[in-house]
């Protein structure tokens, strides 16, 4: 696995450890090697005799159901603490590739413990953690399960856009709010990717929110303030906006296994499903599931997404034989629909 150079920027001592039932919790840390940024994650490791297979879990909703379900399975979790988690500059200084190169030390990290199974480890990404994991997996020379919840589908411009939309429906603006409102997107969208230096992007785009008529919906994305803009112009919005998710989708060889909750909000379900199925057909894997399952996957692990999500790995990450067999079997829980994809 590509993860195994990745070793030198480790740093493999646990800073503390605590029991946490029948599992034990340690906070751990290490390095990303692009740019010698220090991080840190939640480790915690099941019973039983080690090496035990792992996950590497990114998300910042509230995780414990899926824990504890892979930990009663014997998987040790790693659950890193994502960059600007205290304070929100750090992230917003990121770019995509540093955050995938986040990603990869944390695979890395696993990788190098003598108490997890370095062959026997995947990667479950919910939301806006989806990109990085994406463009991690699309760069590994190694091969390890991903799964996606909720990942964007359209490209980041179009996303953004459909976002302020609904916001904007939802809160009731008329027909000619609505037209400006796109216009305002589309220009924002175009000043952050045409511009390269930062203080010039944010320079043009203070003159283009004083000339739009309308207001960006609140959003907890981004402050409504005099901040606004701050975020906009940063390099983690550049790359946000500039993301192409269905390009991405084609390069993965890795198994893949794409959820999305068919009560997600904000999600035009059809289109959502051919974007993801498009780019998953021209992938060189041969191992691509799509899953529609009651719910949400957005920000949320249900019941029905905890179990697939531990039956799909299961099959995979434990045994290459199973993994074989697994690819050609509809995975539970999801629902029927006209084009059920690979």
């Amino acid at each position: 696995m590509v993860v195994c150079t990745l070793f030198p920027i480790l740093l493999c001592a646990p800073a503390s450890a605590q029991a946490t039932g029948s599992a034990r919790t340690e906070q751990v840390g290490y390095s990303n090697e692009q740019d010698a940024t220090p991080l840190s994650a939640s480790l915690t490791l099941p019973e039983g005799p080690a090496p035990h297979p792992g996950v590497v879990l990114l998300s910042i909703a509230g995780t414990d159901p899926l824990v504890e379900r892979l930990l009663a399975e014997g998987y040790a979790v790693l659950i890193p603490e994502r960059r600007g988690f205290v304070a929100v500059e750090p992230l917003l200084r990121a770019t995509f590739s540093t955050l995938a190169g986040d990603v990869r030390a944390a695979l890395a990290y696993m990788h190098a413990r003598p108490d997890i199974d370095g062959a026997a480890l995947g990667l479950v990404a919910q939301a806006d953690d989806t990109p990085p994991a994406m463009l991690a997996i699309v760069a590994s020379e190694g091969l390890v399960p991903l799964v996606l919840l909720a990942p964007p589908a359209f490209p980041g411009v179009e996303t953004f856009r459909r976002e302020q939309r609904w916001a904007a429906e939802r809160a009731g603006l008329g027909s000619t709010d609505l037209e400006a409102l796109d216009e305002y997107v589309q220009r924002i969208a175009e000043t952050v990717l045409d511009e390269s230096e930062v203080y010039v992007r944010r320079y043009r785009l203070e003159s283009v929110r004083a000339g739009s008529s309308v207001e960006l919906p609140r959003n907890a994305a981004f402050p409504s303030d005099e901040r606004q803009m701050d975020f906009f112009a940063s390099p983690l919005w550049h790359d946000r906006l500039a993301f192409e998710p269905e390009s991405v989708l084609t390069r993965i060889r890795s198994p893949v296994l794409v959820m999305i909750g068919a009560d997600d909000p904000n999600t035009a379900m059809d289109e959502y499903l051919g974007a993801i199925r498009r780019g998953l057909a021209a992938a060189p894997t041969s191992d691509a599931t799509v899953c529609r399952i009651p719910g949400r996957t957005r920000h949320v692990f249900t019941r029905g997404g905890v179990m697939a999500i531990s039956d799909w790995i299961g099959a995979r990450v434990r045994s290459s034989s199973d993994a074989a067999a697994a690819a050609s079997v509809p995975l539970a829980g999801c629902l029927e629909d006209e084009d059920p994809g690979r």
